[in-house]
């Protein structure tokens, strides 16, 4: 485990974690482009004022009235929101100006740009949907028709010009949409049943990749192709389908089973991109990823200035939601919030202004596009604010009844953490550990409980906790004390910090596990042993020091783990089956919550418990599982889908047990580190974080098509690594390089980030994180 920048990765993700999965779609020509037009497809999610030119002027929509577009437009202008859209800000951060509908315009150019989308608008043709008995009654202008439409008046379009036709279509962003929505609104709305809808799935995404290929052939180079949202978590959707008996995710209140019909059609959307990507290696075909850029204001709403009520709409009249179908926004009697930009959602179907301005920013300067936009040769572009950085919501984080107040002056002296180092004190095999330094301001004490390798410096009355590996001796150079390993130390306090954590620990007890027919040969120190340990030493810990002995648990952030991966690594390389470890995750889960109910009840307040990693993308588990069958792996990552999945059930499980102990014990801070999703998207781009693009492939190794061989593995003889460990994602098969551990600290701070612990003010945390790259120091082995 030789990573330099672990614990700077870890520090960050104490407050701070990576949000959102993107997906790869690899580019040939990743270069900086300076569209000089943009020209748009779509539905009401683009509409800029199609459908209300289109509409009889005796029955017009609901978007020709107030309060649509009252916070920017005034009077309003067609977009169905209360200000502007995705595509509007767009072409501000371009310096274009706001595209124009096509639709009754008696001008139209490639300079003012060009928009098709109309509200309603599906990608399947209306008399197809009309076969299938889904209605469609908004406009028959499809995908299809638009696309047609636009062919028609090309030949007039190019002639109005000096330039070469094919030239200001290649000089052209072309967003594809969003489309799809509405083919699938109308049956869900007309009650069809899930697996009728999903049998539209692959037709349309077959009907955007047709559209993409005509405009490929006509010169267009750069698409930007958003996928569905999370529409579990539409006013509407939560309205239509609220019954006493439906699943709600206990973290965001959304239905997790819609959602994941959303996921299901930006997977498929993705594998065809890519497809399409390698047959048109000469374009640059962008995924836009509007479920994550979204989903996160769910997750933490008052974090980006949301009310702490994110699922009801804004303009609307009653209910749980805010939300009444057939008494909708823009109607008689309805009315709207008197601060749109404080509501998630505008009228139940569509967003807010505020919510699509920071969707536009998670596109255009965050991680939200794949491949990411290249705005390097463009200079300054200011329309969209780019240091008001997106700050990704935690997947699980609360705040709580205390308070920390100043930060850098108040959180005070040591730590108490995990392995160090235990397993060569406590065993005569040595195994070598690297070791880490803390610049700290974290609370009196910090509790590792975890099998990671841990050292401690003591407190800075101006810096913020930074934790980084290094040599023993770099602690020196700042003249701060190490946290000792407890096993084998002389002389143990709170203000040196105790770590307990040891090499190949499991959350269950080894006698349980052998009992299991699972041998953990390593060590027997495991979670349940280490805490006794700790309860044993406390009144010695307590009497040697002059304040309260709570008060010194109570100052301290108990780090739970990593802890539990080892209880699954056992049985998975003896062979036992998947079902015989899954039945191991309900009691990993009980060991690690009893833990933190045992310290809370010696007055622990603060508690940071990761989750589990993506296991299929490592190379010893893609050896020891290497199949010809396709359908295993990720067709963008090559990791395992099934043992990633096995993760995920694992975090699930935590987190829903994390949610009941906050209930539980509400005041203190329980607080979920996602440690899958920090690494995963390493994997998901490796090229776009300086990675080789082989990412599962380790540096140091044997040979194979992952670079390991079990039982021939690194440090032993014969076993040779790569010239440059920093174009490597992983390191030994089981371990992470130091370049990846700084490629996931550098996307922690400079794009969206988590914060864990509710310990101040945003304002506050930006400093601390600020600081923490001035201040921390890397060496390593």
């Amino acid at each position: 485990m030789t990573t330099t920048l672990l614990m700077a990765s870890l520090i960050v993700s104490f407050l701070l974690i990576l949000y959102s999965t993107t997906i790869v779609v690899a580019s040939s020509e990743s270069r900086c482009r300076r569209y000089k037009s943009i020209i748009s497809f779509g539905d009401s999610i683009a509409d800029t004022g199609n459908y209300l030119r289109l509409s009889n002027v005796k029955n017009l929509p609901q978007a020709a009235f107030l309060p649509y577009g009252e916070s920017f437009f005034h009077p309003p202008s067609g977009r169905y929101s209360d200000g502007r859209l995705i595509i509007d800000f767009i072409v501000e951060f371009l310096g274009l100006p706001y595209v124009p509908p096509y639709f009754g315009s008696q001008n139209v150019s490639f300079n003012q740009g060009i928009n098709f989308a109309v509200y309603g608008a599906t990608a399947l043709d209306r008399a197809f949907l009309v076969k299938q008995g889904i209605k469609s009654d908004f406009t028959n202008i499809s995908l299809s028709v638009q696309l047609n439409t636009f062919k028609k008046i090309l030949p007039n379009l190019c002639a109005s010009s000096t330039r070469d036709c094919r030239e200001m279509l290649g000089d052209s962003l072309i967003l594809m949409g969003e489309i799809g929505g509405n083919d699938y609104n109308y049956p869900f709305f007309e009650g069809k049943s899930i697996n009728e809808i999903k049998e539209l799935v692959p037709l349309i995404i077959k009907a955007i990749s047709s559209a993409i290929m005509d405009l490929i052939d006509l010169g267009g180079k750069t698409f930007l192709v958003p996928g569905n949202f999370p529409i579990g978590c539409s006013a509407a959707y939560l309205t239509l389908f609220q019954t006493a008996t439906v699943e709600h995710d206990p973290f965001t209140g959304c239905i997790p089973w819609l959602n994941k019909f959303g996921e299901l059609h930006n997977e498929q959307l993705k594998i065809e991109l890519k497809q399409l990507q390698k047959l048109y290696p000469h374009v640059n075909i962008i995924y836009a990823d509007y479920y994550n850029s979204l989903y996160w204001f769910f997750q933490e709403p008052a974090k980006y200035g949301f009310k702490n009520r994110p699922l009801a709409a804004c303009c609307g009249v009653g209910g749980q939601y805010n939300f009444t179908i057939g008494k909708e926004c823009g109607e008689n009697g309805v009315s709207y919030c008197q601060n749109p930009s404080e509501y998630v959602n505008w009228d139940g179907y569509h967003l807010t202004e505020a919510t699509y301005q920071k969707m536009a920013q998670g596109l255009l300067n965050g991680p939200y596009t794949t491949p990411a936009f290249d705005w390097s040769c463009l200079g300054s572009y200011d329309s969209v604010d780019k240091d008001d950085k997106l700050v990704v919501a935690p997947v699980f984080a609360r705040k709580k009844k205390r308070k920390y107040g100043r930060i850098a002056e108040n959180w005070k002296e040591s730590w108490i953490n995990l392995d160090v180092g235990n397993i060569n004190r406590s065993s005569a095999s040595v195994i070598p550990a690297p070791t880490l330094e803390i610049i700290s301001i974290f609370p009196t004490s910090i509790i590792f409980l975890n099998p990671h390798f841990f050292l401690m410096a003591k407190a800075s009355s101006i810096l913020p906790p930074v934790v980084t590996r290094m040599a023993v001796s770099s602690s020196t150079s700042l003249g701060l004390p190490n946290v000792p390993y407890y096993f084998g130390s002389q002389n143990v306090s709170f203000d040196q910090g105790i770590n307990f954590a040891v090499y190949g620990a499991t959350a269950l007890d080894r006698a349980f596990l052998v009992e299991k027919g699972i041998e953990s040969d390593f060590t027997n120190v495991s979670l349940n042993v280490q805490l006794n340990i700790f309860k044993q030493i406390l009144p010695n810990l307590c009497t040697s020091s002059s304040r309260d002995c709570r008060e010194m648990l109570g100052d301290s952030l108990i780090l739970m783990g990593e802890i539990g991966v080892n209880d699954y690594n056992y049985p998975f390389f003896e062979g036992k089956s998947i079902n015989e470890i899954k039945e191991l995750v309900p009691l990993v889960i009980k060991a690690i919550s009893s833990a933190i109910v045992d310290l809370i009840d010696l007055w622990g307040n603060t508690f940071l418990v990761p989750g589990n990693f993506p296991l299929g993308c490592y190379p010893a588990y893609l050896t020891l599982f290497q199949t010809a069958e396709e359908e295993d792996y990720d067709p963008f990552t090559g990791c395992l889908r099934w043992l990633n999945e096995f993760g995920e059930h694992h975090n699930e499980q935590l987190k829903t047990e994390l949610k009941r102990l906050q209930e539980l014990y509400d005041h203190v801070n329980i607080s979920y580190a996602d440690y899958y999703n920090s690494l995963f998207r390493l994997y998901q781009e490796p090229v776009k974080y300086g990675f080789k693009n082989r990412p599962l492939a380790a540096c140091c190794g044997i040979g194979g098509q992952y670079n390991f061989t079990i039982n021939e593995e690194c440090g032993h003889r014969e076993v040779s690594y790569c010239q440059n460990p920093s174009e490597y994602v992983n390191w030994d098969g089981y371990h992470l390089t130091e370049a990846t551990h700084q490629k996931m600290a550098q996307v922690l701070l400079n794009g969206p980030m988590q914060h864990l612990l509710s310990t101040g003010p945003a304002l506050v945390l930006d400093q601390w994180i600020k600081s923490i790259l001035s201040a921390v120091k890397i060496r390593g082995w």
